[in-house]
């Protein structure tokens, strides 16, 4: 009876304790204050609290402990169990559904690893104590002790049923309040970094901000910006650190092969390490022990970038963890926002760089597009005023043709402008028409002949007899026979050969035209078709190869090339059959 007495006395005692503590602003002194009661009602020598995430079945790193001296060692950072003594672990509570008591330590059944660890803490002997919501595991107060059999007692463990009920709503509770208090402390950070980095104009700047921030939100001593090398060494270029740590930037981390072995550790396309222990490649183990790195998370960044085609980036942002570390879904869901959030504005911010330089170049070649015939025109228009009655009409005829040969390129670049205009305000239409494919290209070759004949510049054709007439925009079409042409001419040496082939292939004709040239750099290939494009060097208003794409797609074709440095290069674009049929002869 008196013992019945005793364990309501407590019972009422531990309600009054839970009830007042999780009331508390501060929800990790509540539960440190719930640890530090069951440890003086258990007389235990130390408690600590865990999380069990369900989706990554692990428990968490310790998040609160008591300790009944300073001289018992703290678990904190420590108590890293094995994942497969986590699973372990699961199944054993899930089935007793209360509690599960560890009181032989050398027992078969435990991993050799989780028995080092419990040797190294003093751990004699553990009560686990689950915390479970709608059959649902939440957490979980480890009670141990390091000599004493008092934890083990009947008295004790008839108390632990009734004590684990009332802990389970409280913890909860705590849980739930825990993850909305994280949830707008990550929407707060969010805010500021979008209002920190979003008016920077040097790039690398963004990620700089973005290592610092990070260790202070995962109060981590280290975090390193990696960049691979054209081995696929990572090396440091950035990183912010903490306490008297050795700065590694400039130097090279991880090697290729070392982060090969660490993906077999990703986790959602984060790498995951909770301890070092876990990596086999010895070499790389020592390298991070070196630098005070137990345990990390690897996120890259990834991320297509608009303005380069299918360029990506191909670096790491690496987290540092001084003690091993058990991170948890929150601490990876939260990188990934994190990370991603700055990415984006890392991209937007390229695109307004880029964009800046764009124009620039387009300022550029269009003064000079319109300053070259304006300036022969000028030379004309001099002449003519200076004509004198004794000379012919012939003599003027050749200044007659350059007026109006400048005045044809300055009115092409105004429409090709006009056109862009239109294009971008849903203006751009194509009329399409019966047409003979096989004549539009002859006649596009006629017209472009005196372009090539000035650079002795060959152009063959071959045009199979199947190719009939079919539904398109004859002039458009043209113009996009005439941009590919004109630039397989301007931009090669003289004396090349150009190629013009059309076939049928299924339900669609295949247009290609190649030559024989200098061929397209790899960084140059991204950018071919992007609006107002031109190659460092040289002049043009980069809008051929833009109209070209465009009037190809709203025929329902597609273009795209071919290119090797030193070789050549071959465009190819499909125009689908509509209607098509044999011209009568």
């Amino acid at each position: 009876m008196p013992d019945n007495e005793d364990n309501k006395s407590k019972q009422e005692y531990l309600k009054d304790i839970i009830l007042e503590t999780l009331t508390s602003d501060d929800l990790e002194a509540a539960i440190r204050n719930i640890a530090m009661e069951l440890g003086k009602l258990f007389n235990a020598d130390r408690v600590h609290f865990r999380f069990y995430d369900e989706e990554m079945k692990v428990f968490s790193e310790v998040i609160e402990e008591y300790r009944k001296t300073e001289e018992i060692p703290s678990s904190k950072g420590k108590m890293i169990y094995p994942a497969d003594f986590d699973s372990f672990l699961k199944d054993k509570l899930y089935k007793t559904r209360h509690f599960y008591i560890i009181d032989d330590i050398n027992a078969p059944e435990y991993p050799e690893n989780f028995r080092q660890l419990f040797s190294s803490l003093n751990i004699n002997n553990e009560i686990i104590l689950a915390n479970f919501y709608k059959d649902k595991l939440e957490s979980a107060f480890f009670i141990t002790n390091t000599e004493s059999k008092e934890l083990m007692s009947e008295k004790n463990l008839k108390f632990l049923i009734p004590v684990a009920k009332q802990l389970s709503i409280g913890t909860h509770l705590f849980k739930v309040q825990n993850s909305l208090v994280k949830t707008v402390s990550y929407e707060k950070i969010l805010r500021e970094i979008i209002m920190e980095v979003k008016g920077y104009d040097d790039q690398e700047k963004v990620f700089e901000f973005l290592v610092n921030k990070l260790t202070d939100i995962y109060k981590v001593n280290r975090v390193s910006h990696l960049r691979p090398n054209e081995k696929g060494d990572f090396w440091v270029i950035y990183e912010a650190i903490k306490d008297p740590l050795e700065n590694l930037t400039g130097r090279s981390l991880i090697s290729a092969q070392g982060f090969n072995k660490l993906t077999t550790y990703m986790e959602d396309s984060i790498i995951v390490i909770n301890n070092i222990v876990q990596i086999p490649e010895s070499k790389l183990k020592k390298c991070l022990r070196d630098n005070k790195i137990e345990a990390l998370m690897l996120y890259p960044l990834e991320e297509q970038l608009p303005m380069t085609g299918a360029t990506r980036l191909k670096d790491r942002i690496m987290v540092c963890s001084s003690v091993s570390r058990k991170w948890s879904r929150e601490d990876i869901e939260a990188l990934k926002l994190i990370v991603g959030t700055i990415t984006i504005i890392y991209v937007d911010i390229s695109k307004r760089s880029e964009l800046k330089d764009i124009e620039k170049t387009f300022t550029a070649s269009l003064v000079h597009d319109l300053k070259s015939p304006i300036l022969a025109q000028q030379r004309a228009i001099e002449f003519l005023t200076k004509y004198k009655k004794e000379q012919t009409i012939q003599n003027c005829n050749s200044y007659l043709m350059d007026i109006y040969t400048t005045n044809e390129e300055i009115l092409k670049l105004v429409n090709n402008l006009l056109d862009v205009y239109k294009l971008e305000m849903g203006g751009l239409h194509v009329n399409k028409e019966p047409t003979n494919i096989k004549k539009l290209a002859e006649s596009a070759i006629k017209d472009i002949h005196p372009l090539a004949e000035e650079k002795e510049i060959t152009i063959n054709k071959n045009i199979t007899e199947e190719v009939g007439v079919i539904e398109i925009d004859p002039d458009e079409t043209k113009r996009v026979f005439l941009n590919l042409l004109s630039n397989a001419i301007k931009h090669n040496p003289k004396k090349i050969t150009v190629n013009v082939s059309i076939s049928k292939k299924d339900n669609e004709i295949l247009i290609e035209i190649s030559d024989n040239g200098v061929g397209i750099a790899e960084a140059e290939k991204p950018k071919i078709f992007r609006k107002f494009y031109t190659k460092k060097g040289k002049v043009g208003t980069g809008l051929g190869l833009y109209l070209s794409k465009q009037i190809v797609e709203f025929h329902d074709g597609k273009i795209w090339f071919e290119s090797e440095e030193g070789k050549g290069t071959t465009f190819y674009f499909t125009l689908p059959l509509e209607n098509m049929q044999k011209e009568e002869t």
